[in-house]
């Protein structure tokens, strides 16, 4: 069970546990006034969760195509202060993609393992591996599950972020906004939160976030990011 400030989550059985990568893209998505939000892979659904809490007037739907991470989510929501704003829907985005449409804001943690040697637990593969949602399956979906002025936010390997870029570039989606995160200041980038829509601009906004400080402490970029979601020690 893991505490957050304003819920708790169980992970236990879910494809797509609690970790940092669902937390960034959560806190680093753009908020809305009001609207209609997805999460694309939610595993438990701390993704979704997140996004609930900083959205109080939007309502939050997630797909998730393992039937178990799926029963995990949905009992999370159902024990969230946000239950009557948060769905769950045991499916794949491509075949939820075929049925649904208008989101303001998709938000995902995709799989991005292609071609690579894969694990014998096969719902660490379904979570990494993305021979059940490609970039192009991804990126086909979000643009048909997007409304007009909507926003794609998700967060991925910085080779791979760039690679599913301009895959979706190929679909009508583009590039708005893309945060490169670091563990330290020193050393390369091994993330990227990139946000995406129908409408191209004549300039990408380029940010940095550094979850360390040189010591191993967490930096106060990272604490003012999530100072609504963790308990921080003063």
């Amino acid at each position: 069970m893991f505490r957050f400030k304003q819920f708790r989550v169980t992970d236990d059985g879910a494809t797509m546990r609690v970790g940092t990568d669902g937390v960034l893209v959560a806190a680093l998505a753009p908020t809305l006034p009001r609207g209609r939000i997805l999460d694309i892979g939610t595993g438990c659904g701390v993704v979704a969760l997140i996004l609930a809490q900083h959205n109080p007037n939007s309502t939050v739907d997630a797909v998730e195509i393992d039937g178990q991470s799926a029963a995990v989510a949905a009992q999370n929501f159902a024990n969230s202060p946000w239950s009557e704003r948060l769905r769950v829907f045991g499916t794949s985005a491509q075949e939820f993609a075929r049925t649904a449409s208008g989101y303001d804001l998709i938000v995902s943690n995709p799989p991005f393992f292609a071609d690579s040697l894969k694990s014998p637990h096969e719902k660490r593969n379904l979570a990494r591996h993305n021979d059940s949602l490609t970039f192009d399956e991804l990126a086909t979906a979000v643009k048909q599950l997007l409304s007009p002025e909507g926003r794609f936010t998700a967060i991925l390997p910085c080779n791979e972020a760039d690679t599913l870029a301009e895959t979706a570039r190929n679909k009508g989606l583009f590039l708005l906004n893309s945060c490169n995160i670091y563990s330290k200041p020193q050393g390369n980038a091994l993330r990227k939160v990139i946000t995406m829509g129908s409408m191209e601009t004549v300039e990408t906004k380029i940010s940095e976030l550094y979850i360390h400080n040189s010591d191993g402490s967490f930096s106060e970029q990272y604490r003012s990011l999530t100072s609504d979601l963790y308990l921080w020690e003063k």
